[in-house]
Order: structure tokens, then C-alpha cells, then sequence
């Protein structure tokens, strides 16, 4: 049998009040909750090495084709044509996120410490995930004052557009890849792609896409499409090397090697990259890389930000893979 309700209290009872009074403290958590997520798979992926100048070259030498290369006993020297190595160059982009703080808020009882030192880590986030968001894509470099890097998909020459669409023709990081008809993908894309880079000596370790697009992907090696064997290529996995990728990884067993493939919510949801991480790496400048930096006072305030200033070297553009257009 149900306990009937009491009467509700009398007039003039002390209730919690709902609006606060000046006797009654807040309850206020002393924890600031982030939501929005900071894993940045290709920044945390890819090596670093320093540039010198605020536009860096480098040299990429191929070999000359192989061939039947049958000589007669006895044979007579003559020089041959030498292959001479091919030049890249990219610019180093500014990148940078202010803080500013009251030194009133900085001596205050604030939830989370000294408010400076919180916006300083918080704004290092978001200079990495700004980072993410330019190497990932085609961003074309510009030399004139902002300077801007190009992207990974401005380098990359292996794999394939849709119908009617292309990718550069140079792979030099000067023209970004020309759009076409959208297609669903499929692991004869994957494959393909995979094979093209290695055939011109690359081997694709990392294949990073949009969080939509990694399901596409999973479902795939889990037998989609009426594939029922490739369930077995795939393995849930961490990292089986010492890369250390923050975020969800799954290792696929391909033709070419394992790949591992991770989503990243910072790439366009319509292309995959396939990265040959010994051949791409960030380029900052000598102690611009991440740097927490506070300005001159100008007021009763500290005044500063993180900077981060370099680019992006794919120091072999053959050796990756892009699969674009896809629905």
C-alpha cells in the first residue's frame, strides 16, 4: 500500500532556496569538465625535425628504372646519364592563440588554479588541433605575409579521384586535387592505392579518416559488400609499433602490410590518406615549436599565447596514397 503524501511545510518555513540567499553557499565543482576532443592523429604520428629558415627545401632522389641491363664480355666504359634528385620546398605558417588574464583573476579562489596556467595548456590544445587542421589538407603555400604551408593532399599523386577528378599532376605541394564525382569507397580503392605507393618504394603504415568514414572502413573489413573472408584482416589493436597515435586504432592486415587506420575528426569527410610516416615530418623553426610565451606588461594583466611556427615536409610525396570523392 502507498505511503500517502505529507502536507506541504507551513507558512514562513526556511526552505533551500532556489535563487540563493547570502547565507547558503554555492556548490560549485571544483573541476571545469572539457568536452571537446584534442587527439590529433597525423601531428602525433609523423617525426619532427627543425627547419633553419622560414622556407625549407629539401631533396628527394629516385632511382633510374630497372632494367634488362645485359653488358658484353670485355665491354668498353661509356658514362651514362646520372638521375639528379628532384626539389621540394615548403614555407613555415605562424600559428598562434592568445591569453590574456587580470592579475585579479590570477590571485583569485578560482576553480582550476591560477587561470593563466589553465588557458596556457588550453590554448596549446587548440594550436595543436589548428595544426592537424592545415597539414591535413590542401592548403596551397602561400609566400606572402601570412605565410601559409601546404597541406598533405597537395603532395600526393598515388590513388585516385572520383569520375571527372584528378589528383596533382606534379606532386610538388602547388596545386590541390581537382574534385569529382563522389563514389562510395571500397577496399579495391584501399588496395589500389596501397599498391601504387609501394611500387614507387613506399610502404603506407597509417590511414587516417573522418570518424564517418572509419566505420565505412571497418564494416568493409568486417566482411561488407559481400566479402566474407576479409573478417580476418582486421585486428583490434593498440599501436603495434613505438608510434604513439592518441584516439582509437585497428590494425588491417592488407596485401602491402598492416595499416594501421584511425579516425580523425579534423580530416575532410571525403578523402583517406595513406601515410608513409618515414617520409613526412613537421618542420618547426628553433624554439617555435609549441611555445608558451608572456608579453611585456602593458596594463594590469598578463598578456601572452602559444605560437607555433613551421610546416610540413613530405620528404618523399610518392611514397603516400589519397583516396578523395568519397561518399
Amino acid at each position: 500500500m502507498a505511503v500517502p503524501p505529507m502536507a506541504p511545510a507551513i507558512t514562513h518555513t526556511m526552505l533551500t532556496p532556489r535563487t540563493g540567499v547570502a547565507n547558503v553557499r554555492e556548490d560549485l565543482a571544483d573541476l571545469i569538465y572539457e568536452i571537446d576532443p584534442y587527439e590529433t592523429p597525423m601531428v602525433s604520428a609523423i617525426g619532427n625535425k627543425e627547419a633553419d629558415q622560414p622556407q625549407t627545401e629539401w631533396l628527394q632522389q629516385r632511382l633510374a628504372a630497372a632494367d634488362d641491363n645485359a653488358q658484353p664480355e670485355g665491354f668498353r666504359y661509356a658514362a651514362q646519364g646520372a638521375t639528379p634528385p628532384l626539389r621540394f620546398s615548403n614555407v613555415c605558417q605562424i600559428m598562434f592563440r592568445a591569453v590574456t588574464v587580470s592579475n585579479t583573476f590570477r590571485v583569485s579562489n578560482a576553480v582550476g588554479g591560477d587561470e593563466w596556467d589553465r588557458q596556457v595548456l588550453l590554448k596549446g590544445k587548440e594550436v595543436r588541433r589548428d595544426l592537424e587542421w592545415c597539414i591535413t589538407r590542401n592548403s596551397l603555400k602561400t609566400t606572402t605575409d601570412p605565410r601559409r604551408m601546404s597541406g598533405f593532399q597537395t603532395w600526393i599523386t598515388n590513388g585516385s579521384m572520383g569520375a571527372g577528378g584528378s589528383l596533382p599532376a606534379n606532386g610538388n605541394g602547388g596545386a590541390a586535387p581537382v574534385t569529382g564525382t563522389p563514389r562510395a569507397l571500397t577496399l579495391d580503392l584501399v588496395g589500389d592505392a596501397m599498391q601504387a605507393a609501394f611500387v614507387q618504394g613506399g610502404h603506407p603504415r597509417l590511414a587516417i579518416m573522418s570518424p564517418r568514414l572509419k566505420r565505412v572502413f571497418t564494416n568493409l573489413a568486417q566482411g561488407g559488400a559481400g566479402n566474407s573472408i576479409v573478417a580476418q584482416n582486421i585486428v583490434q589493436a593498440t599501436q603495434p609499433s613505438p608510434v604513439t597515435i592518441v584516439g582509437a586504432v585497428d590494425v588491417y592486415l592488407s596485401d602491402f602490410g598492416r595499416l594501421e587506420t584511425a579516425p580523425d575528426i579534423f580530416m575532410p569527410d571525403n578523402y583517406l590518406e595513406l601515410i608513409d610516416t618515414d617520409y613526412v615530418e613537421l618542420a618547426p623553426l628553433p624554439g617555435r615549436d609549441m611555445i608558451n610565451e608572456e608579453y611585456a606588461k602593458v596594463g594590469d594583466a598578463a598578456d601572452g599565447g602559444v605560437i607555433f611556427e613551421g610546416t610540413l615536409r613530405v620528404t618523399a610525396p610518392p611514397a603516400h596514397a589519397l583516396i578523395g570523392d568519397l561518399s
